[in-house]
């Protein structure tokens, strides 16, 4: 299995960045969803080399716990 990676960045005014790392294809669009849920919309994406490679199967399961 690959290695995947989020790095997160919170700035002083809010703003959150979000790099995904080890996604191949839009997979990492999938990924990003899930912060979207947590942070809010998008406001500026930048696609790496990765997004352009064949796409792979990714499959989520979350655990929330209170």
């Amino acid at each position: 299995m690959p290695q995947r990676e989020f790095n997160i960045t919170i700035g002083a005014d809010g703003n959150v960045e979000v790099h995904v790392k080890g996604f191949k294809g839009r997979s990492c669009l999938e990924a990003v969803k899930l912060f979207e849920q947590i942070v809010g919309e998008v406001r500026a994406q930048e696609r790496t080399s990765e997004f352009y490679e064949p796409e792979e199967q990714v499959r989520w399961q979350i655990d929330q716990r209170l």
